[in-house]
């Protein structure tokens, strides 16, 4: 009686598919991880620091003036009106959409008045999620946030508290 080569053997193939397997799921990993890596890490934190000490001073300044607002976001327009707060110097804002962890998600729309003194701009298409909204004046004198869900019907009340 001839013996069989080991590998026309079932045995030796059961034992090898097991650690094969975890090592090919390994490295597949590896490479997932490398490849998409957090965008919500900083390099430099100290300078990141001193930048939201200064931006601190801007929702300050908002809440100096006292302004208030209403924002209301359609599938494909964005509008603001100012209830409260000296607007006399404002003549476009920008809005800024920023997904909560996702970067490549995050939009801008330039909002501009019209004759009812409601500032407003149309949409391009956006993921719905969780953003933090950004109001300021296009010279960046001030600034307000608001966290809205994206889509939404409601009317969000926009304060100068920073959130």
């Amino acid at each position: 009686m001839q013996p069989t080569p080991w590998y026309k053997n079932f045995w030796p193939w059961f034992l090898i598919f097991f650690p094969l397997a975890a090592i090919i799921g390994c490295i597949s990993l590896f490479i997932t991880a490398i490849g998409n890596g957090p965008d919500m890490v900083v390099d430099d934190y100290y300078k990141k620091g001193k930048a939201i000490n200064l931006e601190l001073v801007k929702f300050d300044k908002a809440k100096a003036l006292y302004l208030h607002g209403d924002l209301n976001i359609s599938d494909e327009r964005v509008s603001f009106k100012f209830t409260k707060g000296d607007t006399s110097n404002i003549h476009a804002l920008r809005l800024s959409f920023f997904h909560r962890t996702i970067k490549a998600h995050d939009f801008e729309a330039t909002l501009t008045p019209n004759a009812n003194q409601e500032f407003t701009a149309l949409l391009e298409s956006y993921i719905p999620g969780a953003y933090s909204v950004f109001i300021e004046p296009v010279d960046n004198s001030w600034k307000m946030k608001e966290n809205v869900s994206l889509p939404t019907t409601a009317t969000v009340l926009v304060t100068p508290n920073y959130k």
